[in-house]
C-alpha cells in the first residue's frame, strides 16, 4: 500500500465511531454518565445505571459515600458528592435549560463509559503476541488529526535496559525528510509550525533505535487540518467550555476528551482523559475510560498498564 493510499485510508479512520444514544425524551434534562455508592431513582425504586435519563421531576437517594456524574443537555457536567435525597429540579439551577448541539456528544460519552465498563479486561490475541516482540513502542500522538503549533512525542525505551541511541524522524508521504533528531531520551517536543508542514496532509513520525537489531518500523499519522477545519473546531470547543465549571473537574475533562476522540484530535484526547482519570481518582470509571481510550487507539497492553499506573 503506497503512502498516498495510506493516508486516505487513515484520514477516514481517525475518528473512533461508537453507537451514538442522545436524548430520546423531549423531558429529559441530564444523562447518567458515571455513578459509585447507593444512589435510587426514587420513583423506580431502582439504582442509578449509566445512560439512564433523568427528568426535571425525579429525585435521588443517594446512601453512604457516593459519587453521581451528570451531564445535562447543554453539555453541562454536574458531579455530585453528597448524601441524602438530591431534587434534580434543584440542579437545574444556573444551567442554561437550551441544548447547545452536544447531544451527540453525551451520546458518545455514554457509550464510551459502557465500552469502558464491558471491556476493562479484554486482551485480544494480537495484543497478547505484541508483548513477545522486541521493538520501541510509539506511545503519543496515535494517528492524530492536530491544529497545534508544538506536540511532545513519547515512546517506551528498550525492553532490553541497555542504553539507548534514538533517531527521531518525521517524513511526508513520498518519505521526504522533514524532520530529524538523535537523542537519548525517549520524549521530544517538536514546534510544528516551524516545520512549515502543508494543511490536509498527512505526515509520519517513527523512532529507530540506532544500536538496536530490532529497531521500530511502526509510524503515526499527523494529519494537518486546515484553517476552516481548525477554526470550526476551536469554536466548538470553546462552547463546550462555556459550559463547563470554571475550575474543571474530571467529569468535564472526560467530556473534553471525549470531544476530542469523537473530532479524531486523539492527541488531546489523551491528555484529558488522562487527567480526568488523575482528578477522579477515587472513581474507578475515569481510570476505566483512560484505559478503554487507549485500547480503542491500539496501545499495547504492556503498555497501556505502564500509563495507567503513571496516573495514579
Amino acid at each position: 500500500m503506497t503512502r498516498t493510499i495510506k493516508t486516505l485510508a487513515l484520514a477516514l479512520t481517525m475518528a473512533i465511531v461508537l453507537p451514538v444514544l442522545t436524548f430520546a425524551q423531549a423531558d429529559e434534562v441530564f444523562k447518567v454518565i458515571a455513578c459509585k455508592g447507593t444512589i435510587t431513582l426514587e420513583r423506580t425504586k431502582k439504582p442509578l445505571n449509566v445512560g439512564l435519563g433523568l427528568n426535571a421531576t425525579d429525585q435521588l437517594r443517594m446512601e453512604g459515600p457516593v459519587y453521581l456524574g451528570l451531564v445535562h443537555k447543554s453539555g453541562k457536567a454536574v458531579e455530585i458528592r453528597k448524601q441524602g435525597i438530591v431534587s434534580v429540579k434543584d440542579l437545574l439551577s444556573g444551567i442554561n435549560p437550551k441544548s447547545s448541539g452536544m447531544d451527540k456528544l453525551v451520546g458518545f460519552v455514554v457509550n464510551s463509559v459502557k465500552g469502558a465498563e464491558e471491556g476493562k479486561n479484554i486482551k485480544s490475541a494480537s495484543v497478547e503476541m505484541s508483548l513477545n516482540v522486541n521493538k520501541l513502542r510509539l506511545i503519543s500522538p496515535r494517528t492524530t488529526k492536530t491544529m497545534d503549533d508544538e506536540m511532545t512525542f513519547t515512546w517506551h525505551g528498550s525492553v532490553d535496559g541497555k542504553p539507548a541511541n534514538y533517531l527521531f524522524t518525521i517524513t511526508d508521504a513520498n518519505q521526504n525528510v522533514r524532520f530529524k533528531k538523535e537523542l537519548t531520551e525517549t520524549q521530544l517536543a517538536v514546534n510544528l509550525k516551524s516545520l512549515n508542514l502543508e494543511k490536509d496532509r498527512c505526515y509520519y513520525w517513527s523512532v529507530t533505535q540506532t544500536n538496536a537489531q530490532v529497531p521500530s518500523i511502526e509510524s503515526y499519522c499527523l494529519y494537518m487540518l486546515n484553517d476552516a477545519e481548525a477554526t470550526s473546531l476551536s469554536s466548538q470547543v470553546q462552547t463546550l467550555r462555556q459550559e463547563q465549571n470554571a475550575q474543571p473537574t474530571a467529569l468535564d475533562k472526560l467530556m473534553l476528551g471525549a470531544f476530542y476522540e469523537q473530532n479524531g484530535l486523539t492527541y488531546r484526547a489523551m491528555s484529558a482523559y488522562k487527567e480526568a482519570a488523575t482528578m477522579g481518582a477515587d472513581v474507578e470509571i475515569f481510570s476505566d475510560s483512560y484505559r478503554e481510550f487507549l485500547r480503542r487507539t491500539g496501545v499495547d497492553y504492556e503498555t497501556m498498564k505502564m500509563l495507567v499506573k503513571e496516573q495514579k
